[in-house]
């Protein structure tokens, strides 16, 4: 069963997910799962913006590993049998503008968050809707530590995700368009402003048109 959450309550949690809070991030999981008498994990994964954002784009919009770290461990210790499938589902789940978690961790260079998430499990070669995947992203940006981070990877995550073409096929469909990452050139904040309403109009982060 869903978490029957309020719009002022997935506002608190990914707000404290894009600042960093993680006491107040952890308070409010708490409260909330046994108001619900569900896990911090289905909180976790129900929380979702009006832009289909999640606190986990908002703590890799923001490089805060510590959140990313708090999120991860929520998910690993979920026990109903189809956990890991949920876990994988919420790492890889796109906004509204297809992109994940991973794609606003390369494009913010936050390479510590990038490594979390790939070593989790997160794809590297989905796309989002310019068709960019988070190698484009974090090149586009001339975040060559991440961009290198990623190819070191590639020999690697090739077989995981050959059926979604692979990260070697990432590289080749490169596309370096400078201006043309996001949607429609709207300059959005890439922490979760896209939609943002309320204290998720507080940005923290470089604008940027791709979330």
């Amino acid at each position: 069963m869903a978490p029957q959450l309020s719009e002022d309550e997935i506002d608190d949690l990914l707000y404290a997910a894009r600042t960093g809070d993680k006491d107040e991030l952890t308070t409010l999981l708490s409260s909330l799962a046994e108001r619900e008498k569900l896990s911090p994990a289905d909180i976790i994964t129900n929380a979702r913006d009006e832009g289909k954002s999640t606190c986990l784009h908002m703590a890799t919009g923001n490089g805060h590993a510590e959140i990313v770290t708090l999120l991860l461990t929520h998910l690993s210790s979920a026990t109903h049998p189809d956990a890991e499938k949920t876990k994988l589902a919420f790492l890889d789940a796109p906004n509204e503008y297809g992109n994940t978690g991973l794609h606003w961790a390369a494009l913010g260079g936050h390479l510590a968050v990038v490594k979390l998430l790939v070593e989790a499990g997160a794809s590297v070669a989905l796309a989002n809707d310019k068709n960019y995947v988070p190698l484009d992203l974090a090149s586009f940006g001339d975040k060559f530590d991440v961009v290198d981070y990623f190819l070191e990877q590639s020999g690697g995550l090739e077989g995981e995700n050959a059926e979604g073409g692979g990260l070697d096929g990432a590289v080749e469909g490169m596309r370096l368009v400078a201006g043309d990452v996001g949607e429609e050139g709207e300059g959005e904040k890439v922490e979760g402003g896209e939609k943002g309403k309320g204290k998720g109009k507080e940005a923290e982060t470089e604008e940027s048109s791709a979330a």
